[in-house]
């Protein structure tokens, strides 16, 4: 359990890590995108405002076109009542008509101050412009108290994650250990029920033969091997002669046995490449593949035969005296294309006239 252990330890590790450097990019992150919000804020505000005090300052020179020390007195009164707000450094108006007087004092603006310049117009012409300088302290410091706020948020997250006690993980482990038991348990478990399942699609659970779809499939892939290499094969339908008089006297018990001792019997005398099916309830299908006329003959009349010779329980009571079958059956040897279900049919019909003609027989077809 020691490299699992390492595993898991490196994991948490890495996962830790992974931690820090997520919370490290958020606290970073959050107060750089609150800082641009900020800082375009300020600045339409400050457009804004120099705007504001241009269109001021134009109504004040268009008021008083010809009385210059008045106009003077009335733009040093605007600039000092804007510059009393505490978020405006510095208010310059600077006007073409007064070019020998200056409306600003000494002044050096600093890196992170918002300067904005705004031209004043009055009758279609420039007539000087605006310069209003914003403090962005304010912005600056909430940046700053934002930014330690997250890293400690970040990093005090991050330790309290990094102290998390060893028993903790050691904990994990063993539930992890338990979890990984089940899980092994639980596929094994899965895997045994798929088996069956699957053995259950192709298997008839009586008699342990291949089911009716099962014997289509396996006979299409026969087919298959012809159209590819040649050859021939030949398809048997065993039916069980007065099945439903045995099964009404015997009951579907002593039904169920003859079938099984039946599907036994015919298991015994086929070859180990020939196969065998329960097509329908008291019916059999053979596939003996590469085999002509004679060869199909001969095996399908050992298998009535053999069955016939069988003792089977309260036999007696038929109309026979005995239990036995009757053999349909068709040959297939590629020269015209058939399907599964078209043999079938042919085997079918082979087996009525088995039937027709006094049962206990074999009729094989044979296309010409």
């Amino acid at each position: 359990m020691s490299k699992p252990k390492e595993t898991v330890k490196a994991f948490t590790t890495r996962m830790l890590a992974l931690a820090l450097m997520t919370s490290l990019l958020i606290s970073l992150g959050t107060p750089l995108t609150y800082l641009c919000f900020a800082w375009k804020a300020k600045q339409a505000e400050t457009i804004a405002l120099a705007q504001q005090i241009a269109r001021e300052t134009q109504a004040i020179i268009i008021s008083n076109p010809d009385a210059k020390q008045h106009t003077l007195l009335q733009l040093n009164n605007l600039a000092s009542f804007y510059q009393q707000r505490p978020d405006i450094k510095h208010v310059k108006i600077a006007a073409n008509r007064f070019t020998s007087e200056t409306l600003d004092t000494p002044f050096s603006p600093s890196f992170f101050d918002i300067i904005q310049r705004v031209d004043i117009f009055c009758r279609g012409t420039t007539q000087g412009y605006i310069e209003v300088t914003t403090s962005t302290t304010g912005i600056m410091v909430s940046t700053v108290i934002l930014t330690g706020i997250f890293l400690g948020l970040g990093l005090l997250i991050n330790t309290l994650l990094y102290r998390l006690p060893v028993s903790i993980v050691d904990e994990n482990e063993k539930k992890m250990t338990v979890l990984i038991n089940k899980l092994k348990t639980t596929t094994e478990e899965l895997t045994k029920t798929k088996h069956q399942l699957e053995q259950t699609t192709i298997i008839d659970c009586k008699t342990g033969l291949y089911n009716a779809c099962q014997s289509t499939k396996r006979l299409e892939e026969e087919i298959a091997k012809i159209s590819l290499y040649g050859g021939s094969l030949a398809v048997l339908i065993l039916d069980i002669d007065h099945f439903r008089q045995y099964n009404d006297h015997s009951g579907h018990k002593g039904g169920d046995e003859a079938i099984s001792t039946i599907a036994l019997l015919i298991k015994k005398l086929i070859r180990t490449n020939d196969l065998i099916g329960r097509f329908c309830g008291d019916k059999f299908i053979v596939i003996l593949p590469d085999v002509d006329y004679n060869q199909a003959i001969s095996t399908a009349d050992r298998l009535r035969s053999s069955i016939a010779k069988h003792r089977f329980p309260e036999a007696e009571f038929l109309p026979s005296g005995k239990l036995t079958v009757s053999i349909g059956g068709t040959m297939y040897d590629g020269s015209v294309s058939l399907t599964p279900q078209q043999i079938f049919v042919q085997a079918e019909h082979a087996l009525r006239q088995a039937k027709n003609s006094g049962r206990n027989k074999v009729v094989i077809f044979q296309a010409t």
